[in-house]
């Protein structure tokens, strides 16, 4: 083989790897992998109350298996983590080192996402509204059974809200565009920032009790500071999801719910 024929080879074989960077679904969901672990390990002692809503909405096609509904969504999960798993392997690209990476990043896009969304707020006009305002975050429970429900319940949101809706509407409203203006360029970026807004602004709304009362008891009144804060924070998770991936999304989520839980919200600093 010559020298000119042989890069040429490797950009081949290149191509036809699977995505293993931090943006990919199947690296994504190996790093969630752990905050799922710790959502169903605290799960059983505190009762079905304390269930996330992201959960109870992944879990709603498993209902019709009655008591057996439970093991056959952990069996999922776990065939998904396998399949995950499957998809990444590869000995000479340090796998745990990657995972660690997405996780770490998390961690520090969750240090700047509180700042972040006081000077949106700010700078919207917002900030009045939230002075004094504490955060509701997640049911009483054991301090270490909370922390795991709050971590586990963002990436659970993650899957609904990102990962699903927010693909789903950037599918949907892609292909209507293109059918009205027939230019796939500026579809595509109207169909991110569509997408964006509305996966947030349900987010959001997915809070509220009077959302969340379909599915079982929770949530909270809608507050005229809280809401704009959950949509901004959608908004920033929702673009750390499009162009970090899943897992940094998921991690910069869970950090932050555990930084809410012990009483660091907008409040404090305003």
């Amino acid at each position: 083989m010559s020298a000119r024929a042989k890069p040429a080879a490797d950009a081949e074989v290149a191509a036809d790897a699977p995505s293993v960077d931090g943006r990919s679904f199947a690296l994504g969901f190996l790093a969630m992998l752990p905050l799922f672990v710790a959502y169903e390990a605290a799960l059983a002692p505190t009762g079905a109350s304390a269930r996330n809503l992201g959960e109870v909405i992944v879990s709603l096609p498993f209902s019709v298996l009655g008591a057996h509904a439970e093991f056959a969504r952990r069996v999922v999960l776990g065939l998904c983590a396998f399949a995950a798993a499957w998809a990444c392997f590869h000995a000479e690209l340090g796998l745990g080192p990657r995972v660690l990476r997405i996780a770490l990043e998390g961690l520090v896009a969750a240090v700047l996402l509180g700042p972040a969304l006081l000077v949106l707020l700010s700078l919207a006009g917002g900030l009045d509204a939230l002075r004094g305002v504490q955060l509701p975050t997640a049911p009483d429970g054991p301090g270490l059974a909370r922390a795991a429900l709050l971590a586990g319940g963002a990436a659970w949101e993650e899957v609904v809200f990102r990962l699903g809706l927010q693909s789903l509407l950037f599918l949907v409203l892609r292909r209507v565009i293109v059918f009205w203006i027939g230019a796939d360029g500026p579809a595509r970026w109207v169909a991110e920032a569509g997408a964006v807004l509305l996966s947030s602004l349900v987010f959001a709304a997915a809070h509220l009790a009077v959302f969340t009362q379909v599915f079982g008891p929770g949530g909270e009144p809608f507050h005229a500071g809280v809401f704009p804060w959950r949509v901004l924070a959608g908004i920033l998770l929702a673009l750390l999801f499009r162009f970090r991936g899943p897992g940094v999304a998921a991690w910069t989520h869970a950090f932050f719910n555990l930084v809410l839980s012990i009483g660091a919200g907008p409040g404090v600093f305003l």
